[in-house]
């Protein structure tokens, strides 16, 4: 069975789109096709890593000297199928991408990825792909030779400090998602799902006045949640109801952000935004 089939075809339940006027084109992921070599765009990873760890200006130039291949790719648009030998490390610009296996007729989002965000980091170590990623939504992304991303890493041991800094969080926010689908009810866990992504793209700068854009479907949060779309269209109807926010047209407000938390329980201890964690050199 072909892995891309089902997560191409949950059309019947997405959102409409959003004008977003405040956010800019590249959030909207309306900038143009590229796919000539550019310096790597690393201003949202950069951000993210000034806040929580700080970033020296040498190892911010050494990444920006780093060569990318963007690209931009559609809706529900494979990255990589599970089987895949990786060539490349991929960073995302904008837009969303999801890991996911097939489990018999069921697809399982593992994870999440944003803007800011190396979806495939393990690669540098394990070249075949264990699972799928797919595009959300458009997205785009800038891809990075293996061997020169490991180069850099080589004659930077501060950088590997970091590379290495950011598997270990996408461990540490894998193991939440494993308490979040087997240990929280409906509501905690849809909720806190949520504020995970509110925290993480708040730390790249891409929420305002408590808002944010998602082009997630109820079928792709049940499908991240473990329950189905019937249940996530009730939970979610329950915390409009609540007035804890609001999500039309592709956008959640967070109406009441603190009401929410408590809902889900929600601590953000394990993301490491803004924590000047600084790793061990």
């Amino acid at each position: 069975m072909d892995v891309a089939i089902n997560l191409a075809t949950q059309h019947a339940s997405s959102f409409q789109d959003f004008p977003g006027k405040k956010l800019s084109a590249i959030a909207l992921g309306r900038c143009p096709l590229l796919s000539t070599w550019e310096p790597m765009p690393t201003t949202l990873f950069a951000r993210r890593l000034r806040e929580a760890i700080g970033l020296s200006p040498e190892d911010h130039g050494a990444l920006k000297s780093l060569r990318v291949t963007e690209r931009t790719i559609g809706n529900r648009e494979l990255l990589c199928r599970e089987g895949d030998v990786a060539r490349h490390c991929t960073v995302v610009i904008s837009g969303f991408l999801a890991k996911y296996k097939i489990i018999g007729d069921r697809e399982q989002i593992l994870a999440l990825h944003v803007s800011g965000d190396f979806p495939d980091l393990q690669t540098l170590q394990l070249r075949t792909l264990d699972h799928n990623i797919i595009s959300i939504g458009r997205s785009r992304i800038g891809q990075i030779s293996i061997s020169e991303l490991q180069g850099l890493l080589d004659a930077r041991p501060s950088l590997a400090h970091v590379f290495w800094r950011e598997t270990l969080i996408e461990a540490a926010i894998f193991r939440e998602w494993v308490c979040n689908v087997a240990a929280r009810d409906a509501s905690g866990n849809i909720a806190h799902l949520i504020c995970e992504l509110a925290a993480r793209l708040e730390a790249v700068g891409m929420v305002q006045d408590d808002s944010f854009q998602i082009p997630l479907t109820q079928q792709d949060i049940a499908n991240a949640s473990g329950i189905s779309a019937v249940h996530v269209n009730r939970t979610l109807r329950d915390l409009r109801n609540r007035n804890l926010m609001s999500w039309e047209n592709r956008t959640i407000r967070l109406l009441d952000f603190d009401g929410l938390k408590k809902v889900a329980d929600f601590h953000p201890d394990y993301l490491h935004l803004g924590l000047r964690d600084r790793p061990h050199r």
